[in-house]
């Protein structure tokens, strides 16, 4: 009786990709893959790099800056510019002590307490500004005592020196918080408390004249928000990734293509075009 041919084995992904060439071409691909992600990981690390030292760049800038009047570059009820984040400026007036708030929970060096916000009755010779009010952080505190002398009001005039910072968003309603205290330094709330016109963003102290109690904690500038990570490096590790990505994807290209040449589909495939004319009728 005549053996009946063994049908070969039939193609599959599994079978395939076990295969030596397709081994050995998934160990190429996989290496290319990793020294694409390390190099992402090393445009990562430069990125952080990079946006650090432009951030300290930019902190040292602030510092060194001069302070200008406050209404030469800010104007009362107008509408805070980002751009002026960090920028450093003075001012003349009087501080209302009644109006004085404490912030809840702002931390400092890792420690949790109160901002000492005050409100300063600007004096100026810019009848726009004359009378209007700036909120001025004057440092940090830990405890929440608005009597303590600690944050005593200085009396009488005062000359003021800090770094701009925007607005926050509204928080509880006034009066929701336990008394002279507050969650937020929103320029539309305080002007609800202290009357206006006020100035939409608020000072962060950095010197008075005459001094404040040195119990009070300074803040450092203010900074704009941000990633801290240089873009362009951002860029290249992002083109990176994609490319150990792409190294993965050609092998499973390959190891599908492969499954179809190897089960004939290829072979199979419909050839496009007219079939063949019909025979003319025999006379």
């Amino acid at each position: 009786m005549p053996e009946t041919p063994t049908a070969a084995p039939r193609a599959t992904l599994w079978r395939v990709a076990r295969t030596p060439r397709m081994i050995g071409l998934l160990v190429l691909f996989l290496a290319v893959a990793a020294v694409c992600g390390r190099l992402g990981a090393w445009q990562l690390e430069r990125a952080e790099v990079r946006g650090a030292a432009a951030q300290a760049q930019k902190l040292a800038e602030v510092e060194a800056q001069e302070p200008v009047p406050l209404e030469d570059v800010l104007a009362p009820q107008s509408a805070f510019d980002g751009g002026l984040v960090g920028r450093r400026v003075e001012a003349s007036g009087e501080y209302e002590a009644d109006g004085q708030l404490l912030v809840a929970d702002r931390a400092l060096a890792g420690r949790s307490g109160y901002l000492v916000l005050t409100p300063l009755r600007v004096a100026s010779a810019d009848p726009d500004a004359d009378g209007a009010v700036l909120p001025v952080v004057r440092g940090w505190v830990a405890e929440a005592d608005p009597g303590s002398p600690l944050v005593a009001v200085p009396d009488g005039p005062v000359t003021v020196t800090g770094y701009l910072q925007a607005s926050e968003d509204s928080g509880e309603p006034h009066g929701s918080q336990a008394a002279g205290t507050t969650d937020s330094i929103s320029s539309a709330e305080l002007l609800g408390v202290w009357g206006g016109p006020i100035w939409t963003g608020y000072a962060v102290l950095t010197s008075s004249e005459p001094a404040q109690d040195a119990g009070i904690e300074l803040l450092p500038p203010p900074t704009r928000s941000g990633t801290g990570l240089n873009i362009q490096n951002l860029g290249y590790a992002a083109q990176w990734f994609v490319f150990g990505g792409f190294a993965v994807f050609l092998w499973v290209r390959l190891l599908k293509d492969e499954v179809l040449r190897e089960s004939g589909a290829f072979d199979a495939a419909p050839t496009d075009g007219p079939g063949p004319a019909p025979a003319d009728p025999a006379p």
